[in-house]
């Protein structure tokens, strides 16, 4: 639940928040320093008025545009993403020297964390990077699934909606739930603080695996 999360954590999906609040992707980031204190956090912001470029307002990539590598050796830092990173996020973060990665959910479309096996290069980067799965995972792929949804409404391919029900089908599950009553908007316009957000949709998960054992 959201009281178990480590503070870092935390402020990554409160900046996911505000990402779905704006109708952006919903992925956020945060920057620690060695002592674990946050230096800079940020979120896609592709759908917001003021972005200039909105191919690239990743999350990861925005936080990286503003490390001031005078003020801080990017060795000694740890980037905590929401969503493992792109192919343009996950290459900045290598670029940037960052050697310490946690990612809160597998992105099974377009991540790119196999590039520290695959590729020689990025492999000889000794880069430590841990996946947190569980409920952060669970959290962030029912949002992420639930922004395809709208996408699917619309008309566009759902492809991206069933790769993420195929790595966490209880997640698309509990989308599909939320989004027949347009729950997650309706939060989202009421202002809802994320921490009852987070709690309501592992509360729906674990009610539905309970049903499913009871049947």
């Amino acid at each position: 639940m959201w009281k178990d999360l480590s503070a870092a954590w935390q402020a990554a999906f409160r900046e996911m928040w505000t990402a779905f609040c704006a109708g952006s992707v919903p992925v956020g980031a945060v920057l620690c320093n060695s002592e674990g204190s946050i230096i800079i956090s940020d979120h896609n912001r592709n759908s917001e008025p003021q972005t200039i470029n909105k191919r690239i307002a990743h999350a990861e990539a925005n936080i990286l545009r503003r490390l001031d590598t005078s003020e801080f050796d990017p060795r000694s830092l740890t980037l905590y993403t929401t969503m493992e990173p792109c192919p343009m996020c996950m290459g900045t973060a290598l670029m940037s020297n960052i050697k310490r990665i946690r990612l809160a959910a597998r992105d099974s479309y377009c991540g790119m964390a196999h590039l520290l096996d695959t590729d020689p290069y990025y492999a000889a980067k000794g880069v430590d990077l841990r996946f947190e799965g569980g409920e952060p995972e669970q959290v962030q792929l029912t949002i992420q699934s639930y922004h395809e949804l709208r996408y699917m409404e619309l008309g566009a391919g759902g492809n991206v909606f069933e790769k993420f029900a195929e790595c966490c089908p209880e997640a698309a599950k509990a989308a599909k739930k939320l989004y027949e009553t347009k729950w997650l908007d309706e939060a989202a316009a009421d202002g809802k603080d994320f921490s009852a957000v987070f709690d309501h949709i592992i509360t729906l998960i674990v009610s539905e695996q309970e049903h499913i054992k009871l049947c």
